[in-house]
């Protein structure tokens, strides 16, 4: 049972990687696109890409440590008043831990640099297929 647990995080895990924001191309109708303005095109709009993506990756650090720290002290006072031993404060801090990290800004996660990409060349004259941040 619990290769099976493990077995079907990993695939969960797995469906949400995504390929590098350097290597992302959305889809543009081909028969409104000249190739070489495109291709000019994608590099600025990643250059665009990969600067809000550096952005958000620092937001979520500083949220990440932020919100670890508040749900390390809020489940080591729960984990207190629960019980006098310290494996329940300890359990606790581990808790919040967990559950502050599990707070923080998904966008990266969302695809936000992709769908910056996808806007950016809508702009600048393509007609984007794909759903926005999809590619």
């Amino acid at each position: 049972m619990k290769r099976f647990v493990a077995f079907s995080c990993m695939l969960s895990l797995a469906a949400c990687v995504q390929e590098p924001l350097a290597e992302y191309r959305p889809v543009v109708d081909p028969a409104k696109s000249n190739p070489a303005k495109f291709e000019r095109d994608l590099a600025s709009c990643r250059n665009v890409g990969l600067t809000a993506e550096a952005a958000y990756k620092k937001r979520q650090e500083q949220e990440m440590a932020q919100n670890m720290i508040a749900g390390i002290l809020v489940g080591a006072i729960a984990g207190a008043a629960i019980g006098d031993s310290s494996n329940y404060a300890a359990a606790g801090a581990a808790y919040g831990a967990g559950a502050g990290a599990a707070a923080t800004d998904t966008e990266l996660a969302q695809g936000g640099p992709r769908r910056i990409i996808d806007r950016c060349m809508a702009d600048r004259g393509h007609t984007i297929l794909n759903d926005l941040g999809k590619g």
